[in-house]
């Protein structure tokens, strides 16, 4: 046996050679142009947000220029995983191709992006 795939998994070795086909390389494609339109979406409502808001409401436009540079850092996370997962299929790795960490990433900060707007403006109604 030989660990090829991380931790946990063992993988033999492969004694005919792997056929790629051209759906393997459209669906990384297809992975990536998704991302990329979640991080369009995101980057256009903090520029919307950042545009939109008053100056004397502080609250919003720290709350678009949280977003923005979140959504920049996502375009390269997205190159990056990309890029990864092509050199990965050109040079017939076997894996692992999920990614974990970028969704759940994404999850939680705009969760927490989204509660601290929340009370933000909770506090700025209640004591204003």
């Amino acid at each position: 046996f030989i660990n090829a795939g991380g931790i946990g998994t063992l993988v033999l070795p492969r004694k005919v050679p792997m056929k790629l086909e051209p759906k393997v390389y459209f669906a990384n494609e297809r992975t990536f142009l998704a991302w990329l339109h979640v991080v369009l979406i995101l980057a256009a409502a903090s520029l919307t947000i950042i545009t939109y808001s008053t100056s004397e409401d502080m609250g919003s436009q720290l709350y678009g220029i949280v977003l923005l540079p979140v959504s920049v850092a996502y375009i390269f996370y997205a190159l990056w995983q990309y890029r990864r997962r092509s050199l990965m299929i050109k040079h017939r790795e076997p894996g692992p191709f999920i990614d974990v960490v970028g969704p759940t990433t994404l999850t939680v900060i705009i969760m927490a992006s989204i509660t601290a707007q929340f009370f933000l403006k909770l506090h700025s109604i209640m004591y204003d």
